[in-house]
């Protein structure tokens, strides 16, 4: 049976903790379950925050939106263009978040 350690380590290195990211240069974004709003995150800010070998994998951080009480999970890519991965391992997680409401950008 794979736990979330063998999930984990079949991910790319750069995902690892936010020190990595920040060194590749990755673009990090979180997405939130309920109102469907995507925002950039500063890779500095949680470096500075939590240091540079703090995972982002499993964390859910609180809604940004004006009015939303909503969760938000990280996504990263390497680079624009790139797919996006949703950093989530726990069966738990991926299943609260399976039906997401669509996205919701600046741009509509």
């Amino acid at each position: 049976m794979e736990t979330g350690a063998d999930i984990i380590a079949l991910w790319p290195r750069w995902l690892e903790n936010v020190g990595e990211m920040r060194r590749m240069n990755a673009l990090v974004r979180v997405r939130c379950a309920v109102c469907g709003t995507i925002l950039r995150v500063d890779l500095d800010d949680i470096v500075a925050r939590h240091g540079v070998g703090y995972s982002l994998v499993d964390k859910l951080e609180r809604c940004r939106m004006v009015g939303c009480a909503g969760s938000t999970f990280y996504l990263a890519s390497r680079t624009y263009g790139q797919a996006w991965t949703a950093l989530l391992r726990d069966p738990a997680l991926l299943g609260s978040f399976a039906t997401l409401p669509p996205v919701r950008t600046a741009l509509g």
